[in-house]
Parts: C-alpha cells; sequence; structure tokens
C-alpha cells in the first residue's frame, strides 16, 4: 500500500496518475542560475507542491471541484545546476513535446529568465501570441553586466520575438531608465506603467 503522496507533498494537490489522460500537465523548472539579488527560487516547484495540501479543493465562483480537471504532475525537468543555456533548451524541449501531444502545460519556476523558452515554445504553436506579463519589473533588458541569459531580460527576449506590441505588463514599479523609454517606444503599456514612465 502506498499512501497518497500529494498528502506527503511530493505531487500537487488531486493531480491526476495518468499523463495520457489529462489536458494539463504541471511540470517544476527549479533554476535560479542567474539571480543577482536572493538565490533560491529553484526550491519553489518543491515548495509550492507541499503547501497545496492547504488548498481548499471547491471553488464557489466556479462551482467546480478541483479533480474535475485532469492535470497530471510530471515532476520537475532535471536541469544542469548552473548550465543556464542547456537548461533553457531542455525546458523549451519538454514544452514542444507537450504541445505536441495536445497538452496544456504549467509551469513552475524558478527565476524569471524561464519563461523565456516556454514563451519562446508557445510562440511556435500559436503564432499570434500575445503576453500578458505581471511583474514588479520591466525585465526588458538585453542584457545584465554583461550576460544576455539573465533574469533580467525575458521579456525583452519575447517581445523582440513576437513583436512588442504582442506584450502587456501590469503593475511595474521598477527598471533601467532605459527599459522605460524602450517599453515607452515600442510596447503597448497599461495606463499604469505609463503613469510610472512619465514621471
Amino acid at each position: 500500500m502506498r499512501f497518497d503522496e500529494a498528502y506527503s507533498g511530493n505531487v500537487f494537490i488531486k493531480s491526476h496518475p495518468s499523463y495520457e489522460e489529462s489536458s494539463v500537465v504541471l511540470y517544476g523548472m527549479p533554476m535560479d542560475w542567474t539571480v543577482s539579488y536572493r538565490p533560491g527560487s529553484r526550491f519553489g516547484p518543491t515548495r509550492i507542491r507541499e503547501v497545496s495540501i492547504g488548498l481548499e479543493e471547491y471553488s464557489a465562483y466556479l462551482d467546480r471541484e478541483l479533480e474535475e480537471v485532469k492535470y497530471f504532475d510530471a515532476g520537475d525537468i532535471p536541469l544542469p545546476f548552473g548550465n543556464a543555456g542547456r537548461s533553457l533548451e531542455m525546458i523549451e524541449d519538454y514544452i514542444d513535446g507537450l504541445l505536441a501531444d495536445g497538452k496544456t502545460p504549467l509551469g513552475m519556476g524558478g527565476e524569471h529568465l524561464v519563461s523565456w523558452p516556454v514563451m519562446k515554445a508557445m510562440a511556435k504553436k500559436y503564432p499570434d501570441l500575445a503576453i500578458i506579463h505581471f511583474d514588479a519589473h520591466t525585465d526588458l533588458r538585453e542584457e545584465y553586466e554583461g550576460e544576455p541569459l539573465s533574469h533580467s531580460t525575458p521579456i525583452r527576449k519575447i517581445a523582440e520575438h513576437i513583436g512588442p506590441k504582442n506584450v502587456y505588463s501590469f503593475g511595474i514599479r521598477s527598471g533601467m531608465k532605459e527599459e522605460f523609454q524602450w517599453a515607452k517606444r515600442k510596447m503597448a503599456c497599461t495606463s499604469q506603467s505609463l503613469r510610472y514612465m512619465n514621471h
């Protein structure tokens, strides 16, 4: 007999045991190789699974139970510690495979840079992709201290990949002057972001 893995915090609560029968695949991207302030976000997927046991399983807003949505917890992508370039390739390859199988990817990070290969893979399948970006920071740098693969660059990368007018940022309060100037010239900014940019 094996006890419920979700109760032990090993998988997300109410995840379905079958990949084939699930329409959504939950996966972890335990990477924080490029963080500049405080590392530790690579432990995020594990902690999210551990605390998921405390979630309410019923939504009064949707009148649905969590178990009605079939999602499979695939675990964490085994990213090579310290190798940002290879890690990003592995994430993109994994998302390509999920999309080829007709699955909806649902990822847990991880630092901000892990979103770049996910968005890049999605853009291959959805050429009219638009990105909604909630963040305190712009993440519009071309590089950080000479490194183009940085947590400060993913939104600039996807904006240049799919077109800046297809990226919408909300909640921005901080960034370099050059990032705000670039956003004002190129992006479809929110009114809140524009208020900050005009000061």
